[in-house]
């Protein structure tokens, strides 16, 4: 408990200089989550490959919108990526799991409020609330915002460092493309063998099986959590901060 009231007060700065970065990562959300309201009947009847692709990077990706430059990740040194004022903090006498923690407050305050009022709306907008009870609705936001931990947990692990050339512009330009593809790709093919797609099936598995789904659910969003968690402290030990 220590660790995080030290990591809040670590983010302190770093929030109130990221205000308006905040404000328009929470608008181009908004954006994006009015397109899900208003093509959610289509979708439902024309099964959009898009909808799903919008879904995932809103909830896997979100946060990927400027920062301001002392927080965001980037290029330090030749094949080294990595947030300055994680470069900082890396040779302060602050704990490594503190540096963490701090990047998981950020990462949730640029997707969390953001992620969770999209679902409220277009539960409440769109003809969803007819499929979904209250109780399953909750089911739907669980599956979702676990989403967001045990993929979208990516994009802290960017700020903390990589070395490599995966992380020069050629290798993020390519590694970019490729995940693109194959993730359009597999979208279309659940379109293709099951006719609806992820998004469709997370509402009736919402539906559904609620105790499941959340179960389930809570189970992958705390995988991921340990799993980046380690990722991030093996990285601030091995990763050379020079």
């Amino acid at each position: 408990m220590n660790n995080w009231r030290a990591a809040f007060q670590l983010t302190k700065w770093e929030i109130k200089n990221s205000a308006i970065n905040l404000l328009l990562a929470y608008i181009a959300t908004g954006v994006v989550a009015f397109i899900f309201i208003i093509e959610y009947v289509a979708y439902l009847e024309d099964g959009l490959v898009l909808y799903d692709l919008f879904f995932v990077i809103v909830f896997g990706a979100a946060p990927l919108f400027p920062k301001p430059k002392s927080f965001e990740a980037q290029h330090i040194q030749h094949r080294f990526l990595a947030a300055p004022v994680v470069v900082l903090q890396k040779h302060l006498p602050i704990k490594d799991i503190v540096i963490i923690y701090s990047r998981l407050i950020m990462h949730s305050l640029y997707t969390i409020p953001v992620q969770l009022s999209a679902l409220v709306i277009l539960y409440f907008a769109t003809p969803l609330h007819n499929t979904l009870s209250i109780g399953s609705f909750l089911a739907f936001i669980i599956i979702w915002l676990s989403f967001s931990i045990y993929i979208g947990y990516f994009v802290p692990r960017f700020s903390i460092g990589l070395r490599g050339f995966w992380i020069t512009n050629s290798g993020l330009g390519i590694l970019i493309l490729i995940l693109l593809f194959v993730i359009t790709f597999g979208l279309t093919l659940i379109h293709v063998i099951f006719d609806h797609g992820i998004v469709y099936w997370s509402i009736m598995a919402a539906r559904d099986y609620p105790f499941l789904s959340i179960g389930l659910s809570i189970i992958l969003a705390t995988i991921g959590y340990i799993f980046w968690k380690r990722n991030m402290q093996k990285a601030l030990k091995t990763v050379m901060f020079e």
